[in-house]
């Protein structure tokens, strides 16, 4: 044959033609590892197939991304070289070779797995792993072509395009081996690392290091994607590398597996969804705990493990399945490696910058704005929502100027990151306090409500709806400010009522879980096992899971790409305005929506459940937990009330928090856009490099280069500047702002410590024991293995199942918390908008730990306790 390779005849030096990971298969057959038979489409065959059709598609993607494109402008280029593979003929002899490989592989008949093999794919320092497409179960020749073209096709998805470009590898570069090998129908399947991935990281307090000289393998039922996609979490092994025994077991709860869909309906499995040649079904009930592997096995897989490793000269990560007690490896790849960790400063001070004042990251400043902000939106929109939100309870901006109680500023910055003031001085001016607390109540006890539904969301929507048809191009500059300067206004103005509806639903959250326990308290006096009262509020729809039904559709959606595309757009009109944190340097949902289109994936390839079965799953549980609860409390009418008064309030401002918050961004995207093109024009001028430079001046430095370019002269270069700033935004991004500054200042009413109540919801009790702490928001435990997220440039890394580990959450978040299996973030407390949707969705979560990104290291095996608030 001469396009097509059979994996025996491959080895280490074949890389650069058929890609590490067919040369790295053929190595292992060399070696005497029992490797599924299988053969190989060189890099030559994608290259000399597709050549002539991509060329200009190319010369296209690279000019858009050297013009720093966003992704959506991308993605039409990157849907038509999809489009062009998928439909690219295949010349007859080529088919023929195929064919013969394949009735070679599979004499008998039966399915054969079809991976990518990308030339720069399972390296030490680029993985790639879940970039690129696999279809499993492929039961035809003909089938094995349209496989083939999909795993091309996925070289020109976004995130991998947008990895390409992270990792500094050329696009013209790209191409595609394709592997095809003989399906192991196991019986159990997984990974295995033949060194302990976390053995060399330093935990800092979050508990023992993990073992050193282990080999870690884990397991679970069925096909090992139900592992390496996060669908279940798996049992795990840790066999000692120097006496070759088992030091370690832990048998996980397994609910779900994935088996070819032919055999879905057989041997009791219940399917609950299949791909083009798998499906999910549940594991039988006598299965689920019980271990997936034999400790004989364990040591086996271990041993093989040792010999991959000294052959190859470096520690491995290892696929492999078991069939009838007989183990198969299916691919081997080396440990990716990380670049060394970026530290923090280690000179800085958390100090007022306004001596004696008292500074708390509360309010808007906590998961809304958890990362140093820029300069322009330091100098420009956060002061204005801050104003908007003081008028409230304080007067017009006038009248606060005048007031000896209003600490002044307000609001301000501690080494980047946003704090509000709260050293207010009550007991030095009483009557003026006595005055701003009447203010306060009257405002929040007013019709906040009906405000809000009748006057302020109605005129918010319709004008910046005007704005977004606005073309901003053709505006001249004095009036793309003034446009600006409204949408601020209208934003400021919303988060203003936003502030006052919050007490409401804030308040709410705080009573129930203040007094649930004290309701409780005489039946666990007597035994009784009630549910937590998280539990008595999920199950019910909301802007968020609307959001995750309409994801699920897209990607059920029948036809070409084409269709599902278009189904998308109209997803991103909708919803793709809720951003990621307020500062606008960071773009928003509709320009990246990395997170929407993992989490589709997920859905897809039915690594994440059905969102309305789910839905269903949790409001079956909170019927059945309040039918407990009411049980119970029978015998006590008066805490049954006060239970049902609080649930009910519960139920009504968290659909107003829902609808409230789906609206708050919806400027985001107009002010970005329109400060950006102020970015073009100073970048036109000579006074920037690239236009997103603009979020790096402040609002005043922006205005007056805006007026030298008026008045015909040279604005001044800031690319020094802008640079400088950049890299100190990056080096600040490294800290952990502390809750307060100082840490220890109280704030009295009279001889009352009121501190507690200004800082609701962000106040942690801590517990003794190892592990990180912080508040437990969302009940259940989990163990799954951990992906940091640091911002929407890692999305496209998450795996279903996996435990989120992010510096904050926002709305926006919300499909990706949709497919965790848990959640931990350094900022946030029990009132925050994460909070509540870990509970929407039934996933354990424990937010506020200050440092989580820090100690915890991608792949870690971790424990989310969201009952009592412990990450171990």
């Amino acid at each position: 044959m001469h396009d097509v390779v059979m994996l025996r005849d491959l080895r280490a030096g074949d890389a650069t033609r058929v890609g590490a990971k067919a040369a790295n298969l053929g190595e292992l057959m060399s070696a005497g590892i029992p490797v599924p038979d299988g053969f190989c489409l060189p890099l030559s065959v994608y290259r000399t197939t597709t050549a002539a059709a991509l060329g200009p598609q190319l010369d296209h993607l690279t000019t858009l991304l050297a013009d720093g494109s966003q992704d959506r402008e991308i993605e039409d280029c990157a849907r038509l070289l999809r489009t062009t593979i998928l439909t690219v003929e295949f010349p007859e002899p080529l088919l023929d070779e195929l064919a013969q490989a394949y009735q070679a592989v599979r004499p008998d008949g039966g399915g054969v797995a079809v991976r990518s093999s990308g030339t720069s794919e399972d390296s030490a320092t680029a993985s790639f792993a879940g970039q690129y497409h696999t279809e499993l179960a492929v039961d035809s020749p003909e089938d094995v072509v349209t496989a083939v073209r999909r795993c091309w096709a996925s070289l020109w998805q976004v995130h991998a395009i947008r990895y390409r470009e992270r990792q500094h590898l050329p696009h013209s570069a790209a191409g595609m081996a394709v592997v095809v090998q003989a399906m192991v129908p196991a019986e159990s399947a997984g990974v295995m690392f033949t060194v302990d991935p976390r053995a060399t990281t330093v935990t800092d307090g979050a508990g023992d290091p993990p073992p050193a000289g282990r080999t870690v393998i884990e397991s679970s039922w069925g096909y090992g994607e139900a592992v390496v996609g996060g669908l279940v979490t798996p049992d795990r092994f840790e066999v000692s590398r120097a006496d070759a025994r088992v030091a370690h077991t832990q048998v996980a709860h397994k609910l779900r597996m994935v088996v070819p869909a032919a055999t879905a309906g057989e041997g009791g499995y219940e399917a609950a969804g299949a791909g083009t040649g798998t499906a999910v079904v549940d594991v039988p009930s006598d299965r689920r705990d019980a271990a997936s592997l034999t400790a004989d096995q364990a040591v086996a897989l271990a041993r093989y493990g040792r010999t991959i490793e000294e052959h190859f000269g470096a520690p491995q990560d290892v696929e492999w399945a078991v069939r009838a007690g007989r183990i198969a490896i299916l691919q081997a790849r080396p440990l990716t490696q990380r670049e060394p960790a970026r530290t923090a400063p280690a000179d800085v001070r958390w100090q007022s910058p306004v001596d004696g004042a008292w500074w708390a990251r509360i309010s808007i400043c906590d998961s809304w704005l958890p990362e140093p902000l820029s300069p322009l939106f330091a100098t420009t929109l956060f002061p204005c929502l801050v104003t908007h939100w003081s008028q409230n309870w304080a007067g017009p901006e006038a009248e606060q100027l005048t007031n000896p109680l209003l600490p002044k500023p307000m609001s301000g910055t501690i080494n980047g990151f946003a704090y509000l003031r709260l050293d207010y001085p009550m007991n030095k001016y009483p009557l003026r306090t006595v005055k701003l607390a009447l203010n306060c109540y009257r405002f929040h006890l007013g019709p906040l409500e009906r405000r809000w539904r009748t006057v302020i969301l109605p005129r918010h929507v319709a004008r910046l709806e005007a704005m977004r048809r606005t073309d901003l191009t053709a505006l001249a500059t004095d009036d793309l400010l003034r446009l600006i300067a409204e949408a601020q206004e209208l934003s400021g103005k919303y988060w203003a009522i936003l502030g006052g509806l919050a007490w409401y639903w804030n308040i709410g959250e705080w009573l129930l879980a203040t007094v649930y326990p004290r309701i409780a308290k005489p039946l666990k006096d007597s035994g009784t096992e009630l549910p937590g009262h998280g539990a008595l509020l999920q199950g019910y729809p909301s802007m968020t899971s609307e959001t995750t039904f309409a994801l699920h559709d897209i990607a059920r959606t029948e036809g070409d790409d084409g269709e599902a595309e278009r189904e998308f757009e109209k997803f991103l009109d909708r919803y793709g305005h809720q951003v990621y944190h307020l500062d606008f340097v960071e773009p928003t949902p509709a320009e990246d929506p990395s997170t929407f289109r993992t989490t589709i994936a997920a859905y897809r390839e039915g690594r994440a459940a059905d969102p309305r079965e789910r839905m269903r799953s949790l409001a079956q549980r909170r019927t059945t937990a309040r039918a407990q609860v009411a049980a119970a409390l029978r015998a006590f009418p008066l805490r049954r009330g006060v239970l049902t008064a609080l649930l009910s309030w519960n139920r009504r401002y968290g659909q107003v928090r829902d609808q409230a918050l789906f609206h708050f961004t919806r400027g985001w995207p107009i002010m970005r856009r329109a400060y950006l093109e102020l970015g073009r024009r100073l970048t036109t001028a000579g006074g920037l490099r690239s236009p997103d430079d603009v979020f790096f001046l402040t609002g005043d430095e922006l205005h007056g280069e805006l007026r030298k370019i008026g008045r015909g002269q040279p604005p001044k270069s800031w690319d020094d500047v802008v640079h400088q700033r950049r890299a100190h935004r990056e080096e600040q991004k490294l800290l952990s702002p502390p809750p307060q500054v100082p840490a220890d200042a109280r704030i009295f009413m009279g001889k009352v410590d009121v501190t507690s109540v200004a800082l609701v919801g962000h106040q942690t009790k801590a517990e003794e024991g190892a592990g990180l702490h912080g508040s437990p928001v969302s009940p259940g435990r989990v163990t799954a293995p951990a992906r940091r997220v640091f911002s929407v440039r890692d999305f496209p890394t998450f795996q279903a199942g996996d435990v989120l580990v992010a510096p904050y959450i926002t709305p926006a978040w919300s499909p990706l918390l949709a497919i965790a299996g848990g959640v931990v973030t350094d900022t946030g407390g029990a009132l925050s908008h994460g909070s509540i949707v870990a509970r929407e969705y039934g996933i354990p979560a424990v937010m506020g730990t200050n440092n989580a990104t820090k100690l915890i290291q991608d792949g870690q095996l971790v424990t989310v306790d969201g009952d009592h608030g412990r990450v171990y």
